[in-house]
């Protein structure tokens, strides 16, 4: 019995990393899930709706990534990672909602939890796509010309 709650501990702890890691990828998993839901809905098929929400997925994954990291506008990045963070917000809300849910009861305390969870995942989604931005060092080296000296 108490090997089933360490399991039991290590297997909720290993959710919460895993939730923390994947939040960035809420909303290119939301695209890419409602393509393939509209395609299939659509008549294509079940393979080319894979494919297509598969294909969506990735691109908006990239171009974000690739436009996050080009565009040096405040404006324009901010809007970038709402984008990003709202989704990965509302997938953290229900995640926290769910897994406390078994824990306590319906009210106003599991509300606040998770607003509090969604919020959390929401910045941690901000945060890791800020963390794509390039360094110091490349964009020196990538604009100034290697110099050496004797």
């Amino acid at each position: 019995m108490t090997i089933f709650l360490v399991l039991g501990l290590f297997a909720g702890l290993y959710l919460l990393w895993l939730l923390f890691r994947l939040a960035v990828y809420a909303l290119p998993v939301a695209s890419g899930i409602s393509l393939a839901f509209w395609m299939r809905d659509h008549d294509y098929g079940y393979l080319a709706a894979i494919l297509g929400g598969f294909a969506a997925g990735v691109a908006v994954l990239v171009i974000g990534q690739f436009l996050f990291t080009v565009i040096r506008s405040p404006i324009v990045r901010l809007t970038i990672a709402f984008l990003f963070a709202i989704p990965a917000g509302i997938a953290g809300y229900h995640a926290v909602q769910g897994v406390i849910g078994f824990a306590i009861d319906p009210g106003v305390m599991l509300s606040t939890l998770s607003w509090i969870g969604g919020v959390i995942i929401a910045v941690t989604a901000w945060i890791r796509l800020a963390s794509l931005e390039i360094s110091q060092p490349a964009q020196a080296a990538a604009g100034a010309p290697a110099t050496t000296t004797r």
